[in-house]
This record gives structure tokens, C-alpha cells and sequence, in this order.
């Protein structure tokens, strides 16, 4: 099941659109609902918006990095008392 079929609130947030992470990022959309409501979701979004210097990683297109905050702020909404 994908991430905008899922999450109720994501999906209102994508309406008619496909989500990008779901189409071009599977592994992270997986990873995403496995840590969907635990507080492990935090650090695993970190993990992807943080740039390691010694890695050499291409980063997100706009409209990615969009979801993950948008997904984000929806488990904060949801899940206030997890938030660090």
C-alpha cells in the first residue's frame, strides 16, 4: 500500500497527485510506514535530509523534500506527545 493510501492526511495533501516518493523512492516510502507512529521516524527522517560530507549523495528534488516535511509535520500533528 502506498504512503498517500495510507496516511489519510498525506493523501488530502496530495489530492490528484501521485506522491514522488512512493513513485521514485519505494525503499523510503517502505521505510517511512515501517516507522510510521514510533518515535524512530524522527531520526530516519534526519538520516535522509542530513548530508554527510563524506558521502556522495545527489539529494532530493524539491517536490521530494516536500513530502518528507509535509509527512513529517502530519506525525507531529498526530503523534504530538513523540516529538523530541
Amino acid at each position: 500500500m502506498s504512503l498517500k493510501n495510507s496516511i489519510n492526511d498525506f493523501g488530502t495533501f496530495l489530492g490528484d497527485k501521485e506522491s514522488l516518493l512512493d513513485k521514485n523512492y519505494p525503499r523510503i516510502a517502505e521505510m517511512l510506514k515501517l516507522h510510521w507512529g514510533y518515535i524512530e521516524i524522527y531520526q530516519y527522517i534526519n538520516k535522509l535530509l542530513i548530508v554527510d560530507k563524506d558521502r556522495n549523495r545527489q539529494g532530493f528534488p524539491v517536490e521530494a523534500l516536500q513530502e518528507i516535511y509535509i509527512l513529517q509535520e502530519i506525525h507531529e500533528k498526530l503523534f504530538p506527545d513523540m516529538r523530541k
